[in-house]
C-alpha cells in the first residue's frame, strides 16, 4: 500500500534532498581547501629551512621559475589568507544551511504527525 503525502510534505522533502546535496558539496569544498592549506603550510615550513643564498623555485604550470625566497613566502602567505577567508565563508554558509535543514526536518515531522506547518514559502 503506497502512502500519499501532502504537496507541502513533498515540497519540503524535495527541498531537504537539495539541501543535503548542498551540504555534501560544501563538505567537498572544505576538504579541497583544507588540503590546499596543508600544502601551503608545508611549503612555508620548508622555506624556513632554506638559507638566504640558496636558490628557490616555484612551479608555474609545467615549468619551474627561480624567484626570491621572500617573494615566494609572500605569495604563499597571501594564498593562505585567501584560503582561510574562503573556509570561513564556506563554514558560515554551512551553518546556515544546517539550521535550515533542521527547521525543514522539524516541519516535515510535524506535518507527518498531522500538524500544520506555520510558515509557507
Amino acid at each position: 500500500m503506497e502512502e500519499k503525502f501532502s504537496p507541502e510534505v513533498q515540497r519540503l522533502a524535495a527541498q531537504l534532498q537539495q539541501q543535503q546535496q548542498q551540504l555534501r558539496n560544501i563538505s567537498l569544498q572544505k576538504q579541497s581547501f583544507s588540503y590546499q592549506k596543508i600544502e601551503i603550510e608545508n611549503a612555508l615550513e620548508e622555506l624556513k629551512n632554506v638559507k638566504e643564498n640558496e636558490e628557490v623555485f616555484k612551479v608555474v604550470g609545467p615549468i619551474l621559475i627561480k624567484k626570491p625566497k621572500e617573494e615566494i613566502e609572500k605569495e604563499l602567505r597571501n594564498a593562505l589568507d585567501r584560503i582561510d577567508g574562503s573556509l570561513k565563508m564556506i563554514e558560515m554558509g554551512e551553518e546556515k544551511l544546517k539550521e535550515s535543514v533542521l527547521k525543514n526536518q522539524e516541519k516535515v515531522e510535524k506535518l507527518l504527525r498531522g500538524g500544520k506547518s506555520e510558515d509557507k514559502k
